[in-house]
Parts: structure tokens; sequence; C-alpha cells
């Protein structure tokens, strides 16, 4: 027992937790110690209050997030100050912001190196006339590729089978980067295969988030992989530090194998997304396959990070796939996004996705907890005869969080949008489909932390024949799901209401 204790302890994420709290309580007691041996501390605390509203108020950032954390610190003026300067500053440190950069450039010179390979005009970059191409090429860089064909899963258990194939036959490279690997039979599978690879000879190279993988992926996991001749990253390491660093995470979902097939989805690498272990009721996730033209651009995606995590002088041209189909329909338009030159782009697709339908707006969400931007277009679609559907979870993997979800779920009600939850558990599909001619699917939630803080991924759909399995797929769902009643949205306990008003003041925050 004492072992298994000690053991714990000792782990890389315990000592990181403790080390956080252990942060605040210095921050808090300090505070409280320094006011009372001296009266005049008080009073020098509640002015710096003032002056971090003021430097709060005049950052060019969402108000929402901007009300939270003046709020909080109204509320807690002696030390509210110094937490939002530890913890609540949107802004990386010098060091960590010139790597961004870096990898920001490299995708730069590998996104134009398809523009000028591929295309002979940068007009030509976006032929299906869409404004939202327009915005996402001409804001990331992003170019918009024909000659690519797709095959849409409508659950976890479908695409870990074909991803498990695709990787087995791999010939010349493999690139995965993901939020979550966790030991299971899914994960075994995968790094079996990964490993045999490595053996043969392929360049396999893998990223994983240092926290949203710090309790499922072990250090003698990733010695195992670096042993068989697998090369391990972590993206952005946690340290004892804790800093607004550990807010940006890479919540992204890339497969790329020979350049020539690409995965990205909801799915993160574990049993439960294949339904193998129950945690909350039914999983149900998402994900899609690309093969030829728009492969280049998760290729690229990947190779920024890597450049930055790893002394390895990468030989970008040799990573270029050839493979065109040429029986593909429509359009594929791969994005990310996130702190930095892309900040918020997914977002702001999103928001040009919805303020442009004529028909319908068809959302899956696990998380919904909207800044005014993104709520608004909403409520103004639905106002305007659109038909918008969201579907989010009926089970929640986080209680808080999904109580922060159903306080924003009656304004879109009153205004016309229906929201249905997901009856037989969990939904974690990222997806928007629009008009039968448009659609999104990534990694993306829509929440201040994917819209903010996160590095995400996706692609765009235009006219691609998948988008019928996508809208099959959501109808299908909400077979299963129900719908939020009008008439009874606001019969809940008064304590319920002002509880969920507080979590919705602070929701910029989780």
């Amino acid at each position: 027992m004492f072992r298994k204790l000690l053991k714990l302890v000792t782990q890389k994420a315990a000592i990181t937790v403790l080390s956080f709290f252990i942060q605040i309580a210095l921050i808090v007691l300090g505070v409280l110690y320094a006011a009372a041996q001296f009266w005049w501390i008080w009073i020098v605390f509640e002015f710096c209050s003032f002056l971090i509203c003021l430097y709060i108020v005049s950052r060019d950032m969402n108000p929402s997030y901007k009300l939270s954390w003046c709020m909080l610190i109204l509320i807690a003026p002696a030390f509210g100050w110094l937490v939002y300067l530890f913890f609540g500053r949107q802004h990386t440190p010098r060091r960590v912001r010139k790597k961004l950069r870096r990898a920001a450039d490299v995708s730069q010179v590998l996104l134009n190196m398809t523009n000028a390979k591929l295309l002979d005009a940068r007009a030509s970059l976006n032929p299906t006339g869409s404004t939202c191409a327009d915005l996402v090429l001409n804001a990331g860089s992003y170019p918009v590729y024909g000659g690519t064909s797709t095959t849409y899963y409508s659950l976890g258990d479908e695409f870990f089978p074909a991803l498990l194939e695709d990787i087995r036959g791999a010939k010349k490279f493999i690139f995965m980067e993901y939020f979550i690997y966790e030991h299971g039979e899914i994960w075994d599978g995968i790094e079996a295969a990964l490993i045999e690879r490595a053996r043969a000879g392929v360049d396999v190279k893998l990223i994983y988030d240092d926290v949203g993988s710090m309790f499922t992926l072990p250090k003698k996991g990733i010695k195992r992989l670096q042993e068989g001749g697998v090369k391990v990253l972590p993206f952005n390491k946690i340290t004892l530090s804790f800093d607004i660093r550990l807010n940006n995470r890479s919540h992204r979902k890339i497969t790329v194998i020979d350049g020539e097939t690409a995965y990205t989805g909801g799915n993160n690498i574990a049993d439960e997304y294949a339904n193998k272990v129950v945690r909350f009721g039914h999983w149900k996730d998402t994900h899609m396959r690309f093969t030829g033209g728009a492969v280049w651009s998760f290729t690229a995606m990947f190779l920024s990070f890597w450049s930055i995590l790893s002394d390895e002088k990468v030989d970008y041209y040799k990573y270029v796939g050839t493979s065109y189909s040429a029986d593909a329909v429509g359009y594929v338009q791969p994005l990310s996004s996130g702190p930095g030159r892309d900040e918020h782009l997914i977002e702001s697709a999103f928001i040009n996705l919805i303020s442009t339908a004529k028909r319908y707006v068809y959302i899956t969400t696990p998380y919904l907890i909207l800044d005014n931007e993104i709520q608004s277009a909403l409520i103004d679609a639905a106002r305007s005869g659109v038909d918008i559907r969201i579907i989010i979870p009926h089970i929640p993997d986080k209680k808080i969080v999904y109580a922060t979800t159903k306080s924003f779920v009656p304004v879109l009600v009153k205004a016309g949008v229906k929201v249905y939850t997901y009856t037989p558990g969990f939904i974690h599909a990222k997806m928007v489909i629009v008009d039968d001619e448009r659609a999104f699917i990534g990694t993306c939630n829509m929440d201040y932390r994917s819209f903010y803080l996160h590095y995400e991924d996706g692609a765009i759909l235009y006219n691609v024949d998948t988008i019928a399995d996508m809208k099959a797929d959501f109808t299908s769902t909400i077979k299963v799901s129900k719908e939020v009643d009008k008439d009874k949205i606001n019969d809940v306990l008064l304590t319920t209401r002002l509880g969920r008003s507080l979590l919705r003041l602070i929701a910029p925050m989780m």
C-alpha cells in the first residue's frame, strides 16, 4: 500500500497538480498575511486591482472574457489581480511566442509550396465561390483542394479498424498527433503496429499533449515506443511553474500516412471512443479519412509543430504526396487554429457558415459554451427562418461544464433554435452541416477553450458527397435524442437558475 501511495505522489501528474495548488495557496496566504501585518498593503492591492481592470478592459480580447476576470478581481480585490497575472493573461512568454511564430512561418512556407506547385494563380485557390473559403484562405493561407476523396465514420467503432489497417500498410512515414493516448485495447493494437512499421524502416513520428495524456500515457509506454524506433515528443511540456502556457494545449487529432492518407475528427486514441469501455453511456464520435491533394495541409500542420518541438532538421519536400482522386466530387479545405497567427480562425469559419445558411444548420458538440459573437449568429439565423438544430450530450463527462452548457440553452431555444440531448449517452462529435452544400468536421468544440486557448484542426467540405452521409447520420442521431421542451425550459429551481447564472459569468475561464 505504501509503495503504491509513494508511486502515485511521485508521478509527474501528481507533482504538477500539487504544485498548482501550492502556488495558489501561497498567493492567497501571502496576501492575507501581508495585509494583516500592514494595513496599507490592502489599499495598495486594491489600487493594483483597479489598474489591472483598466488593463483588461483595454485589451483586444473577447468581452465575456474581460467581464469574467473583472468580476473576479472586484469580488476578491486583494488577490484576484495576482491570480489574473499568473493564470488569466492570454499572453505566452516571449520564448514560447518565438517558437510558435517559427511554427507559423514553417506552416506558411509549406502551404505556399502547395500554392506554387498545384495552382498558377492565388485567385484560383477558391474554386468554390464560398465566402467561408475566402475567409480561411485570406486569414490563414489554407488552400482549397479538389481531387480529394473522403470517407465518413459515424462512430469510433468504425474509425479505429480503418486507421489500424492504414497504419499497418504504411511504407514511407506515419505522423500522429492526438490530445489523448490511453493504454487499452485500441492503443495497444496501434502501438504494436507503429513499432512494427518503425522497425521495418518507416519514419514514425508521434506528438502527444503533455496535459491531455498526463494520466494516460505513462513513461514506460513512451520508452517502449522510443525503443521500438518511434520518435515521440510532447507538446508544450508542463513544468512545476504553473502559468498560462498550461492552458494552451494541442487538442488536434491528426494522422498522416505516406502523404497519401490523412484522418481528423473528434476521436482520441482510447477505448471509450470505440465503446470498448462504458463511462458515460454510449459514446458517439465521428471522424473522416482523406485521400488526395488535401492531405498535404494536414502534413504541413503536423510538421509545423514538429519543427518547434524537435532539433531534427526536416526535409519537408520528401513528405509531399502525389495522389490525386480524379473521381472525387467537391472541394476540401483543411485548417488549424490556435493562439498566434491563426487565432480564432475556426470560430470565424463557424460564424460564416451559420450566417450564410439559407435553409438549415445542424451542429453536434459536447460543450456549448458560447461567446456573444457565435450566440448572436445562431439566434439571428434562427430568427431569419433558418432551421438551427444542435445536439449535445444527455450524460455529461464533466458535470460543471455540462451545467454551464445547459445555462446557454434557454436563450437559444427561446429564439427558435432546436436543442436536443443524445439520450443513449455522450456525444463527442464536433460537426457543422449547412444546406447540403458545406460542412465542418474536426476537433473544435463550441466553447471558449477551443476558440481561444487550444490548438485545433479540422476540414471544411464544399459540395463533397460525404456531406450527405454526415446529414443522414445527424438525422439518425436526432431520432434517439430528446428535444429540449421550450415550455419547460425555465421549470427549474431558483437555486439552479442562480447557479447557472454564476457559471455563465465564469464560463470564459473554464
